[in-house]
């Protein structure tokens, strides 16, 4: 595996795309391969984004293995190397992980995101133990770490040192309740690891030395993802926290309180994929629909930050 190469396609907006069904709750293959046509047809490739399919947004909890298998071969498809996939490959079963690694290997996505076990609270060793399997069943797939510390599991960032030991770790998908340890991991793990925010802070973590960010929205406004990165790569940070104040802020307040209405992730997501004409669809049980106020409260997200509508 090259690890320099593994990292570089790793970096920019990190945007975790929905799974879509259809209204039986069927998989909406066709719909979810024309949102990967839209990304890179509009400003995102390798180098300023990267695609996440099954993770949380994507509800992988609530797919069967051969699901995750088609929805992750149906993006690595249409991304066609033109934009780095990584692959969700969280599961509470290690050998159920090293399925997914393996799978992605033989389609070519550029690397899996692996979290702690999240049912039985894991030790250190569990965890360990977990990762180096997944790593020792695709010897060629890059992990990106996802600290998961909500779940269980707070991964130390001695135990963080210890991970990166493991040659195919390649990143962490990074945030921490505690202020200091989000900026230390940086400091540590910078120059050896893709460290990725994932607490909605792009600048201070390019700032750090970061590689990339979660930025949802860039998925319905790409041409917003791209032009932030630009800046983030330029050092031009007054006015990359004032796309952040834009839209990042805005949308996640609405996704905040949907949450507290309606649990897991994605729903939202679905909601300005279809307010820009893109498929979006509903979410499988248990997840409920959301109340229509939140379609009208993303609506005017959208338009007062001044998201093009209707371009699907």
């Amino acid at each position: 595996m090259d690890r320099e190469l593994a990292i570089k396609r790793i970096s920019g907006c990190f945007l975790a795309v929905p799974t879509l069904f259809n209204e039986d709750y069927s998989l909406n293959l066709g719909g979810m391969e024309q949102i990967i046509h839209f990304l890179v047809g509009n400003g995102l490739r390798e180098g300023n984004a990267t695609i996440l399919v099954n993770g949380a947004t994507g509800q992988f909890p609530l797919l069967s293995l051969d699901e995750r298998k088609k929805t992750a071969e149906t993006v690595v498809r249409a991304a066609a190397g033109r934009i780095g996939v990584i692959v969700g490959a969280q599961s509470c079963a290690a050998f159920e992980s090293a399925e997914i690694a393996r799978h992605a290997q033989d389609i070519g996505a550029a690397a899996i995101q692996v979290s702690p076990p999240f049912y039985f609270p894991p030790t250190d060793d569990d965890v360990y133990e977990h990762v180096a399997a997944i790593a020792k069943a695709a010897p060629d797939m890059g992990i990106v770490f996802y600290n998961t510390w909500w779940l269980n599991y707070g991964i130390s960032l001695g135990m963080l040192a210890r991970l990166s030991g493991i040659p195919q770790v390649v990143g962490v998908k990074w945030s921490s309740p505690n202020e200091t340890e989000y900026q230390l991991a940086y400091l540590r793990f910078g120059r050896q690891l893709a460290v990725i925010d994932n607490k909605l802070l792009p600048v201070m973590s390019k700032l750090l030395g970061g590689a990339g960010a979660n930025l949802h929205p860039a998925m319905f406004w790409p041409e917003w993802g791209a032009r932030l990165w630009a800046l983030l790569e330029a050092g031009e940070w007054s006015q990359a926290q004032e796309q952040v104040n834009r839209l990042l802020l805005p949308f996640y307040e609405v996704y905040g309180e949907a949450v507290r209405v309606c649990g897991g992730e994605g729903h939202v997501d679905k909601l300005a994929l279809e307010a820009v004409g893109l498929p979006g669809g509903p979410s499988r049980p248990p997840m409920r629909p959301l109340p229509p106020v939140f379609r009208e409260r993303i609506q005017r997200v959208l338009v007062e930050a001044g998201v093009p509508l209707s371009r699907g």
